[in-house]
């Protein structure tokens, strides 16, 4: 039984599957946003960068929700998918819990 976890161990970190994948969820401000039609452009600039699962954003606080597999992309991927549209974010701080 020892031998078959040291062998699937192994297997795992040949094969390049990272066993320490994680989806993280980000809360973005994107300040910007003016219309009824920007959360739409936002979300669809978002959801084109790779490893982005899902995406909610709204005028209601002007902010984005992001959920994304951390071995993909990462938070200024992310930032960076607003910015290049015209609509600069910031990461809102985790209020914890």
């Amino acid at each position: 039984m020892n031998n078959l976890i040291k062998i699937s161990a192994v297997a795992l970190l040949l094969s390049g599957t990272s066993v320490w994948a994680a989806e993280k969820v980000v809360k973005l401000s994107v300040p910007d946003m003016s219309c009824v039609s920007c959360p739409y452009v936002v979300k669809k600039s978002i959801s084109k960068v790779d490893g982005v699962l899902s995406v909610s954003a709204t005028m209601k606080d002007r902010s984005a929700t992001v959920a994304f597999d951390d071995t993909k992309t990462n938070v200024d991927q992310v930032r960076a998918a607003t910015a290049s549209i015209g609509y600069p974010s910031t990461v809102v701080p985790s209020t914890g819990g």
